[in-house]
Order: structure tokens, then C-alpha cells, then sequence
């Protein structure tokens, strides 16, 4: 993708859907950044309540307007009009503090990244405001063997670290455009955060940093595409329909060993869909058929997780 943006300027893109009562915190925490060249894009995905008045109230910021399709959707909607070198993505229901685009631009520019991501606040279900690098499993060596912030990880480090996880929601993130391969991947039904950034480090050796000071507060809302989820969702949606989509779009592009990872992902959570089926809900005929697909997935990898199930 050509880079003829504006080298300084960064698009704050803010995707939203009936959060008239929300919106407002989102925009002023975007407009009350320390760091002055800044474009900021609201994308409405088809609201019927009254959130493009509370938008238009707010000066300088643009209003799009496009018919319900999802968050992928209206991110992708926001990219086709952000003319900034620079790309941020901050959801409706999240506020900024005013140092974080300023921090992640000096990082970004200081050590030549295709992108940053930035710890936050994370509301628990109990009220407790969460420091979350420090608490996320996949972290956790970075975490506690380096102390360095921004701290730069090695390709492969990074390449490892996304297919394992995200750990970079869409609000954490400052990526360069030129460094966009496309855009949101709306095939998915949660994880296009997740599908942007393994397009980015798996297109070719990318170079991302953490800065390790929290410098956002994530709310966790009955709404949100993750959190406001029920665990039979997020491991049906995220963690085993996405993760065969990951499967067929990098098919390409992973090693066996890389592989491997999605298909233990796919399969190891197919086995714990079936058991929250019994505790939770009585879907047991979907479960049943998506541990069919995960057998055929990955046949030997399907009957080693098996005996590790049931050993526990």
C-alpha cells in the first residue's frame, strides 16, 4: 500500500453502534490528546438512537454514516477517508488518557515500528481496575524478565506472540499505514483486531513494541464483541470458528509448527465448548458437531488433546 497520508497526522477512526449515552466520553478523550495533529472519524454503523446528534456537536470531527455490518465494517469504512500517516482505532464504550497518542507516536518514530500497542486499565466483573499486562498469561515472560517500556520484541517473538494471542485490542493500538497489508477482516465474527495484526507480521518482518504504562481504560459493557459475551459464544465465535478462518487466510504463510498452534487452539476449545454445553446451556448437538470438524482437523493432535482432557 503507497504511503502519500499526511506523515504526521494520525486518524483516530471510532466505530460505534447505538452509544449515543457513550460516544461523547470516546470524542473527548480522542479531541483532548496532548499530541495535536490528530483526525478524528466517527463511524457510525447504522445507530437508530440518537448518536449522530451527539457526534455533530462536537467540532472538527467527522460524522459517516453506512448501513449495519459490523465493527470490521465500519473500521474498514473509517480507513477509506482517514488521510493520516498514522492509523488509530478506538472503540465508542473506551477513553484515552491524553498522553497516549503522543506516547505512542515518539515510540513509533524513535524506534521505527509498523506498530505499538499500549497496556490500559481493565474493569474486572467485580469493579477491580485490572493492571492487564501484568495479569495476561501470554505476557508474562516479557513481563517479568524486561522492564524496558517501549519494549521491542523480536520477529520471531512477535511472530509467536500473535498466533497465540492478541494482545493488542483495537483500542491499544497505533500502526503506521504504510504498513497496512488491507483492512478489517469482516469475515470474522470477533477477532478482526486480531486478523489486522497477524496481516501486518506475517506479510513480512514487522517490528512492534508494548509500552508497558497503562495509558487507556477498557469498560466492559453487556454489548462489547468480547467481553459482553457468555463463554459458550466466545469459544464457538472467537476461539474456534475465527480461528479456522485464521487457518484457511494464513494457510500459506505458516509454518507446520505455526499451524500446529491454530489447530491446538481450535481443537483444545471445541473440547471445553462441549463441557460448557452440558453445564451451561443445552447446545449439545453444535457442540458435538464442532468437535467432529476439530477431529477432522487434526486427527492425532485431536486424540493427544483428548487424553489430556481426560487425565486432568
Amino acid at each position: 500500500m503507497s504511503d502519500t497520508h499526511d506523515k504526521h497526522l494520525v486518524s483516530v477512526i471510532i466505530p460505534t453502534y447505538n452509544r449515543a449515552a457513550l460516544i461523547g466520553r470516546a470524542i473527548e478523550s480522542a479531541m483532548g490528546q496532548t499530541y495535536p495533529h490528530k483526525q478524528i472519524i466517527v463511524v457510525d454503523d447504522g445507530s437508530v438512537d440518537n448518536t449522530a446528534a451527539v457526534v455533530r456537536a462536537y467540532p472538527g470531527v467527522q460524522y459517516v454514516y453506512r448501513p449495519n455490518g459490523g465493527q470490521a465494517a465500519a473500521r474498514s469504512t473509517g480507513l477509506t477517508v482517514a488521510t493520516g500517516g498514522f492509523i488509530a482505532s478506538l472503540d465508542s464504550d473506551d477513553v484515552w488518557e491524553p498522553g497516549f497518542l503522543a506516547t505512542g507516536i515518539q515510540a513509533m518514530n524513535e524506534l521505527q515500528l509498523d506498530f505499538v500497542f499500549v497496556n490500559w486499565y481493565q474493569q474486572m466483573p467485580n469493579g477491580r481496575l485490572a493492571d492487564y499486562f501484568a495479569e495476561f498469561k501470554y505476557l508474562r515472560s516479557y513481563w517479568t524478565t524486561r522492564n524496558e517500556s517501549p519494549m521491542l520484541f523480536t520477529y520471531p517473538e512477535l511472530r509467536r506472540l500473535y498466533l497465540e494471542c492478541c494482545p493488542s485490542p483495537s483500542s491499544s493500538v497505533l500502526i503506521r499505514r504504510s504498513s497496512f497489508v488491507g483492512a478489517w477482516n469482516d469475515r470474522v465474527h470477533v477477532a478482526d483486531d486480531w486478523c489486522l495484526m497477524l496481516d501486518i507480521v506475517l506479510s513480512k518482518k514487522a517490528r512492534g513494541a508494548m509500552i508497558r504504562e497503562k495509558l487507556w481504560h477498557k469498560s466492559v459493557n453487556d454489548d462489547n464483541i468480547y467481553d459482553g459475551r457468555d463463554q459458550y459464544d466466545v469459544l464457538r465465535m472467537l476461539y474456534i470458528e475465527d480461528t479456522r478462518e485464521m487457518l484457511r487466510r494464513y494457510a500459506g504463510q505458516l509454518t507446520k509448527e505455526e499451524v500446529g498452534i491454530l489447530q491446538d487452539r481450535c481443537i483444545d476449545h471445541s473440547f471445553q465448548l462441549l463441557k460448557v454445553s452440558f453445564m451451561i446451556k443445552a447446545h449439545y448437538a453444535g457442540s458435538l458437531g464442532k468437535l467432529t470438524q476439530a477431529f477432522w482437523l487434526n486427527p492425532v493432535l485431536f486424540v493427544k488433546t483428548g487424553w489430556k482432557k481426560l487425565l486432568k
